[in-house]
């Protein structure tokens, strides 16, 4: 018996030429994508998108983004969802997770936090109706703008300014300042940048010019001597009001005193 000698085809692999054979693969990438916009289940009973377009939702700052950029008044908020009597308001969002930052209010005070988007998405108000989108919202309106809490605290703010702004009208007058070597202000002028806002430079002269005005009434009175003397304390006074945040019913009697007690102290 001879040994039976197995003779391959050149070119056709051992076992034939079904045989598996060894080659290379692309590579293939097992991660999730995250989609651009997440699934929506409510969709065909709100009737319009929850999430608004993708580029617009790309574009809402990522979490903690807007951290340190201000008071919460001055945060942008990117959405307002709505039902009833709660709202959202969306400032921040993590696309991965869904997760959003913002404001919350269902009906008995708000307050900032973390805010589960999709959880919003599923949920239901009065009678069953979904969470709606206003799609009237201007992405970017400042809390401020929007959120009653805030808007009430601007509104508030504005009337105390004005309010302050009359008070310091009824106390200087329309009386022009003289243009002399006796007023210094502290400023020499659009050669050299003014250290105040318009505003406060603006409150700053008008208090300077009322405390002025004071020390001429009383000039000679002792403490009030000579002219530059009372320019001295108009700008004393000037910063005592621009320290009180330009109260204008803070007496200008009141702060004769701490002038007085400033430059001739009893001992």
């Amino acid at each position: 018996m001879t040994d039976s000698i197995t003779r391959q085809p050149q070119g056709i692999p051992v076992g034939g030429q079904f045989a598996p054979t060894a080659h290379a693969e692309p590579d293939v990438s097992l991660g999730i994508r995250v989609p651009e916009r997440p699934v929506e289940t409510l969709h065909h009973i709100r009737g319009h998108d929850f999430y608004p377009p993708a580029e617009q939702l790309a574009s809402w700052p990522a979490l903690y983004a807007t951290d340190g950029d201000g008071p919460l008044g001055d945060k942008p908020i990117q959405a307002h969802y709505f039902q009833g009597s709660m709202d959202w308001y969306v400032a921040e969002r993590d696309p991965k997770e869904n997760l959003a930052f913002g404001y919350t209010d269902l009906g008995y005070g708000g307050e900032w936090g973390y805010i589960d988007l999709d959880e919003v998405e599923r949920l239901r108000g009065h009678l069953g109706v979904p969470i709606e989108r206003d799609l009237d919202f201007k992405p970017g309106t400042p809390a401020k703008g929007c959120i009653p809490r805030y808007v009430e605290e601007a509104a508030a703010k504005a009337k105390a300014d004005n309010e302050a702004a009359d008070k310091l009208a009824a106390l200087i007058g329309d009386d022009p300042v003289e243009e002399d070597d006796r007023f210094d202000l502290g400023w020499d002028g659009p050669a050299e940048e003014d250290p105040m806002s318009p505003e406060d430079r603006k409150l700053w002269d008008g208090f300077h010019r009322h405390a002025y005005n004071y020390g001429t009434e009383v000039l000679g009175v002792t403490g009030f001597e000579d002219r530059d003397t009372v320019e001295r304390f108009a700008g004393f006074a000037a910063n005592a009001y621009m320290e009180a945040g330009w109260d204008g019913n803070m007496d200008i009697h009141g702060v004769v005193d701490d002038w007085m007690a400033q430059e001739r102290p009893l001992g």
